[in-house]
């Protein structure tokens, strides 16, 4: 590519002679990255294909400008761009930016998105080495897949990067793209009971990509879900890892898919699926589909590291949609997309999470430090009495072992109330007040 050519495909991304749509605005994550923008180091984004990293960073883009930082002070780069396609090496990231230097002259800081930089053999060594060499640009990275900032991109960029991983939107943000702003007050609650049903309902089932949930044809959002699907499995693990039988790799994300929320062993999966896989295969394929952010595995808790390492793992998706939109199913699972939903939560709080199995299974152990500090069940309804009893003699058993007083069932439909078992309280608590919490 020559000069032009590059100038004229950067045109097509960046603020310099158009405005730029950038949506609505994730204020957690701008919040965070704004605390970011007064260091040195290069920020990357991390997380699954269309959750909403491009537009963060044209968002905070934006927000620069606003802040009178100069259009020409900006650079986006967007590697997925076809025109970039047959030269995706370093030396097109120099061309790219002698162009930008050339055409735009920037005076001061340059702020520069490299988006899905995955893409470029190297990318690494050519960033470290405007960090290194301290230029007055400050560097934010993207990627699908874990692999970003692997051992060995990580070796480069040790001390260098500051690191944030991207989710499906939060019920909160959820509700915001609905164009509901939760309060924190309890007549809010009282007063939009039934509506925050409703969405909850509505929640379990969309899921939370970004353009699915502003989409309101229900055809519409399947077909983007089964492609979302179809391109982490080819473009972010398929063609990334080299994979001949892309059949059998399919095969097995639907099997996650229809069977989340369930503890499988490696060894397990093997025999229990309906077509031919090796073992070493089921290892890899499940590995490439976390690395890409498209399952993610839940230790079981011990106390020894061994233990908890032999133990079965249970399997949860980036998000409920994928589930709807792909799976093979004769229920609603409600139960299990609950489930879900409520470990999505969890992990994007950062929480250091886990299950209990003993006599009995507590679906999440949430440690902080070298204390488990809270106890969860989930379940969709506990107005059966049978499954009442079911859910509080497994907390009060995780109660008793872990030395708690307190424990939480997460609901979809029910009242809040509490319950007092064996000198300890079980609360149980809606979804929706537990999420916007």
């Amino acid at each position: 590519m020559d000069k032009d050519e590059i100038i004229g495909t950067l045109l097509l991304w960046n603020f310099w002679e158009k405005d730029i749509s950038t949506g609505i605005p994730r204020q957690g994550y701008l919040e965070r990255i704004k605390k970011f923008l007064s260091t040195d180091e290069i920020v990357t984004l991390t997380g699954v294909r269309r959750s909403g990293k491009s537009t963060i960073l044209l968002q905070v883009l934006a927000g620069l400008l606003k802040a009178k930082i100069p259009k020409k002070n900006t650079l986006y780069i967007n590697f997925e761009d076809p025109k970039f396609y047959n030269a995706l090496n370093i030396d097109l990231l120099d061309k790219i930016w002698q162009a930008y230097i050339e055409y735009l002259k920037p005076g001061g800081k340059v702020y520069l998105v490299l988006d899905e930089v995955q893409e470029v053999k190297g990318w690494e060594h050519w960033v470290r080495a405007k960090y290194d060499r301290k230029e007055n640009v400050k560097i934010f990275v993207t990627g699908s897949n874990a692999d970003l900032l692997s051992p060995e991109f990580a070796a480069v960029l040790t001390g260098r990067h500051l690191e944030l991983t991207v989710t499906p939107l939060n019920f909160r943000e959820f509700l915001q793209f609905r164009g509901v702003h939760a309060c924190s007050s309890s007549l809010w609650y009282v007063k939009n009971k039934e509506k925050l049903i409703n969405l909850t309902r509505e929640y379990l089932i969309t899921g939370g990509f970004p353009k699915v949930v502003l989409t309101d044809d229900e055809l519409l959002r399947k077909e983007l879900l089964s492609q979302y699907f179809s391109d982490i499995l080819t473009r972010d693990i398929a063609e990334r890892y080299k994979i001949k039988d892309v059949a059998k790799l399919k095969n097995l994300a639907l099997f996650y898919s229809s069977n989340f929320t369930r503890s499988y062993s490696f060894n397990k999966v093997k025999k229990v699926v309906d077509f031919a896989l090796s073992l070493d295969s089921v290892h890899r394929f499940s590995h490439y589909m976390e690395d890409a952010f498209l399952i993610s595995f839940l230790q079981r808790f011990s106390y020894s590291l061994k233990n908890q390492m032999q133990a079965q793992r249970k399997v949860y998706l980036v998000d409920n949609g994928i589930h709807n939109s792909v799976a093979f199913k004769f229920s609603e699972d409600r139960g299990k997309l609950l489930e879900n939903a409520v470990y999505r939560q969890l992990k994007g709080l950062s929480a250091e999470v886990y299950y209990y199995s003993e006599k009995k299974e507590v679906d999440f152990v949430c440690k902080e430090g070298l204390k488990v500090k809270e106890l969860y069940n989930v379940c969709y309804s506990i107005e059966n009495k049978e499954t009442l009893l079911r859910e509080t003699e497994s907390l009060i058993e995780g109660m008793k072992y872990f030395k708690l007083k307190e424990a939480k069932i997460i609901v979809a439909e029910g009242k809040k109330r509490q319950i007092m078992e064996q000198g300890r309280v079980i609360s149980i608590v809606p979804f929706y007040e537990w999420a916007l919490s």
